[in-house]
Protein backbone atom coordinates (compact mmCIF):
# COMPACT_ATOMS: atom_id res chain seq x y z
CA UNK A 1 0.00 0.00 0.00
CA UNK A 2 1.16 3.74 -0.33
CA UNK A 3 -0.24 6.43 1.11
CA UNK A 4 -1.09 9.65 -0.69
CA UNK A 5 -0.87 13.52 0.97
CA UNK A 6 -2.51 15.73 1.04
CA UNK A 7 -0.38 18.20 -1.30
CA UNK A 8 -0.70 15.36 -4.32
CA UNK A 9 -5.01 16.19 -4.27
CA UNK A 10 -4.19 19.79 -4.05
CA UNK A 11 -1.48 20.16 -6.57
CA UNK A 12 -4.01 17.94 -8.84
CA UNK A 13 -7.26 19.69 -7.86
CA UNK A 14 -6.41 23.19 -7.88
CA UNK A 15 -4.29 22.74 -10.73
CA UNK A 16 -0.97 23.45 -8.76
CA UNK A 17 2.00 23.96 -10.49
CA UNK A 18 2.88 20.28 -10.23
CA UNK A 19 -0.92 19.37 -11.30
CA UNK A 20 0.41 17.06 -14.16
CA UNK A 21 2.97 15.40 -12.18
CA UNK A 22 0.67 14.87 -9.03
CA UNK A 23 -2.05 12.87 -11.87
CA UNK A 24 1.18 11.24 -12.53
CA UNK A 25 1.38 9.87 -9.69
CA UNK A 26 -2.39 8.64 -8.68
CA UNK A 27 -2.64 6.98 -12.19
CA UNK A 28 0.80 5.27 -11.75
CA UNK A 29 0.57 3.10 -8.70
CA UNK A 30 -2.21 0.55 -7.43
CA UNK A 31 -3.39 0.49 -3.66
CA UNK A 32 -3.54 3.70 -2.58
CA UNK A 33 -4.48 4.88 0.66
CA UNK A 34 -5.22 7.98 2.81
CA UNK A 35 -6.42 8.79 6.24
CA UNK A 36 -9.53 10.46 7.37
CA UNK A 37 -7.01 13.61 8.65
CA UNK A 38 -5.93 13.73 5.21
CA UNK A 39 -9.41 13.84 3.63
CA UNK A 40 -10.14 16.58 6.13
CA UNK A 41 -7.00 18.77 5.55
CA UNK A 42 -7.59 18.51 1.67
CA UNK A 43 -11.43 19.83 2.19
CA UNK A 44 -10.66 22.37 4.69
CA UNK A 45 -7.49 23.40 2.32
CA UNK A 46 -9.68 23.83 -0.63
CA UNK A 47 -12.81 25.45 0.86
CA UNK A 48 -10.06 27.96 2.52
CA UNK A 49 -7.87 28.37 -0.66
CA UNK A 50 -11.19 28.67 -3.01
CA UNK A 51 -12.85 31.21 -0.11
CA UNK A 52 -9.90 33.13 -0.67
CA UNK A 53 -9.92 33.43 -4.57
CA UNK A 54 -13.33 33.16 -5.38
CA UNK A 55 -15.53 35.20 -2.26
CA UNK A 56 -11.87 37.38 -1.17
CA UNK A 57 -12.71 35.81 2.35
CA UNK A 58 -9.43 35.07 4.25
CA UNK A 59 -10.00 35.13 8.10
CA UNK A 60 -11.60 31.62 9.48
CA UNK A 61 -13.94 33.68 11.85
CA UNK A 62 -15.07 35.06 8.52
CA UNK A 63 -15.75 32.07 6.45
CA UNK A 64 -17.20 30.36 9.35
CA UNK A 65 -19.92 33.20 9.51
CA UNK A 66 -20.33 32.96 5.58
CA UNK A 67 -20.70 29.24 5.66
CA UNK A 68 -23.66 29.72 8.84
CA UNK A 69 -24.96 32.14 6.50
CA UNK A 70 -25.12 31.22 2.88
CA UNK A 71 -23.76 27.80 1.77
CA UNK A 72 -20.49 25.95 0.33
CA UNK A 73 -21.42 26.73 -2.95
CA UNK A 74 -18.12 28.40 -4.06
CA UNK A 75 -16.32 24.77 -3.39
CA UNK A 76 -18.78 22.12 -4.25
CA UNK A 77 -17.95 21.28 -7.13
CA UNK A 78 -14.08 20.82 -6.13
CA UNK A 79 -15.20 18.95 -3.21
CA UNK A 80 -17.60 16.70 -5.29
CA UNK A 81 -14.43 15.96 -7.64
CA UNK A 82 -11.91 15.22 -4.59
CA UNK A 83 -14.86 12.67 -3.16
CA UNK A 84 -15.29 11.17 -6.99
CA UNK A 85 -11.35 10.81 -7.23
CA UNK A 86 -11.38 8.68 -4.12
CA UNK A 87 -13.84 6.52 -5.51
CA UNK A 88 -12.42 6.39 -9.66
CA UNK A 89 -8.66 5.49 -8.11
CA UNK A 90 -10.63 3.14 -5.64
CA UNK A 91 -8.51 4.62 -2.59
CA UNK A 92 -8.54 2.92 0.78
CA UNK A 93 -9.42 5.11 3.53
CA UNK A 94 -7.80 3.93 6.95
CA UNK A 95 -8.24 6.17 10.62
CA UNK A 96 -5.69 7.96 11.28
CA UNK A 97 -3.40 6.18 14.32
CA UNK A 98 -1.23 7.89 16.79
CA UNK A 99 -1.05 7.41 20.77
CA UNK A 100 -0.01 11.19 22.08
CA UNK A 101 3.41 9.96 23.98
CA UNK A 102 4.62 8.79 20.38
CA UNK A 103 3.05 11.05 18.54
CA UNK A 104 5.08 14.19 20.60
CA UNK A 105 8.47 11.91 20.21
CA UNK A 106 7.75 11.28 16.68
CA UNK A 107 6.92 15.59 16.16
CA UNK A 108 10.22 15.75 18.52
CA UNK A 109 12.62 13.62 16.70
CA UNK A 110 11.64 14.25 13.18
CA UNK A 111 10.53 17.55 13.46
CA UNK A 112 7.31 17.53 12.18
CA UNK A 113 4.11 19.10 12.52
CA UNK A 114 1.20 17.50 14.40
CA UNK A 115 -0.24 16.19 11.26
CA UNK A 116 2.34 15.16 9.27
CA UNK A 117 3.91 13.09 13.08
CA UNK A 118 -0.04 11.49 12.62
CA UNK A 119 0.60 10.68 9.27
CA UNK A 120 4.13 8.78 9.66
CA UNK A 121 2.81 6.96 12.94
CA UNK A 122 0.13 5.73 11.05
CA UNK A 123 1.36 4.71 7.85
CA UNK A 124 3.85 2.57 10.44
CA UNK A 125 0.82 0.91 12.10
CA UNK A 126 -0.77 0.32 8.84
CA UNK A 127 2.64 -1.31 7.98
CA UNK A 128 3.04 1.28 4.80
CA UNK A 129 6.75 1.84 3.57
CA UNK A 130 5.38 4.28 0.86
CA UNK A 131 4.18 7.89 0.96
CA UNK A 132 3.49 9.84 -2.93
CA UNK A 133 3.94 13.36 -1.51
CA UNK A 134 5.91 16.77 -2.83
CA UNK A 135 6.72 17.32 0.93
CA UNK A 136 10.11 17.02 1.76
CA UNK A 137 9.94 16.46 5.39
CA UNK A 138 8.76 12.81 5.19
CA UNK A 139 12.37 12.24 3.64
CA UNK A 140 13.02 12.25 7.57
CA UNK A 141 11.29 9.41 8.50
CA UNK A 142 13.42 6.40 8.23
CA UNK A 143 10.43 3.76 7.99
CA UNK A 144 8.87 5.73 4.95
CA UNK A 145 10.02 5.98 0.76
CA UNK A 146 9.17 9.02 -0.84
CA UNK A 147 7.56 9.24 -4.00
CA UNK A 148 8.57 10.95 -6.23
Amino acid sequence: MRLVDTNVFIQYLLDGDRASEAEKLLASYPDLTVTTGIIDEVEFVIIRRLAKSKLGIRSLRKLKEYIRSRDLDFALDVLEKYTNMLQEFEITILRDYAEPRELLETMKKYRLTPSDAIIALTCRHYGIDTILTFDEDFRRIPWLKVIP
